[in-house]
């Protein structure tokens, strides 16, 4: 909202909201206030008004992200199936060339491209890749 004052100058009015919220809530927002100040915050600038603001305005542009998720026409499920598809056809695909691969007599009594000792191998540099974004926990192992 603007108030104009003639065409010269336009200032931003704020609406004020009066909103109660749950002790938990406000203690929370008092923690954001703390913790800016110790970062070095000025007082003016951190104030309960001003982070309340600011999560408000935080939220409903999550809600509006959620919205627009709603109306799109995107389907996740289907999008999956069709990656776990073309993911799959590609593994089998390979495998078969691999397997062809190592039947050329090219390659005959060469170890390195023996069928099992590949499939090994590509398996053991596929499992540390792995685990390097998903790194197991050793209560994971035991099951």
């Amino acid at each position: 909202m603007y108030r104009s004052f003639g065409n010269i100058n336009k200032e931003k009015i704020m609406a004020r909201v009066q909103v109660y919220v749950s002790d938990e809530v406000s203690d929370k927002i008092r923690v954001i206030a703390e913790k800016r100040r110790a970062e070095g915050a000025r007082d003016k600038d951190v104030s309960f008004s001003s982070i309340a603001s600011m999560l408000v305005e935080l939220g409903l542009r999550v809600y509006e992200a959620q919205m627009e998720r709603k109306e799109s026409s995107f389907n996740q499920a289907l999008y999956n199936k069709t990656i776990l598809e073309n993911v799959m056809k590609t593994q089998f695909i390979v495998s078969k060339l691999l397997a062809m691969e190592s039947l050329s007599p090219h390659l005959a009594g060469n170890e390195k491209f023996d069928f099992r000792d590949m499939v090994t191998c590509i398996r053991e540099d596929v499992q540390q890749i792995v685990e390097k974004f998903f790194p197991q926990e050793e209560e994971s192992q035991d099951n």
